[in-house]
């Protein structure tokens, strides 16, 4: 009986260095879950990062528009973004900010 291949073992290097990558604790504690669950998971965790990020990001850069041009009325969105909030709240402050980014333009 043969052991694996070496392009199945360079395989599953890739695989854990992604489940790595998304969620570092992962490799800490033993799981119940094979790696191959958790790379499925990985997309999700990916998603959800980028989203995050991307909210983060523009309440961070609203907050910057409010300091230089404050007569503007932010009231909607000047306390930021919730990470959470939903895709459709999300659209609507991306379609306010791009308003107020044309007049300031």
């Amino acid at each position: 009986m043969t052991g694996p291949s070496s392009e199945q073992l360079w395989l599953v290097a890739a695989a854990q260095a992604i489940v790595d990558m998304v969620d570092p604790r992962e490799g800490e504690a033993s799981s119940s879950r094979s790696l191959v669950e958790h790379l499925e998971g990985a997309p999700r965790k990916i998603i959800d990062f980028m989203t995050a990020t991307s909210k983060n990001y523009m309440s961070h850069m609203l907050a910057i528009v409010k300091s230089y041009w404050p007569q503007n009325n932010l009231a909607l969105i000047a306390k930021g973004i919730a990470s959470d909030c939903s895709d459709q709240d999300f659209q609507g402050y991306c379609k306010e900010t791009e308003m107020i980014a044309v007049e300031i333009l």
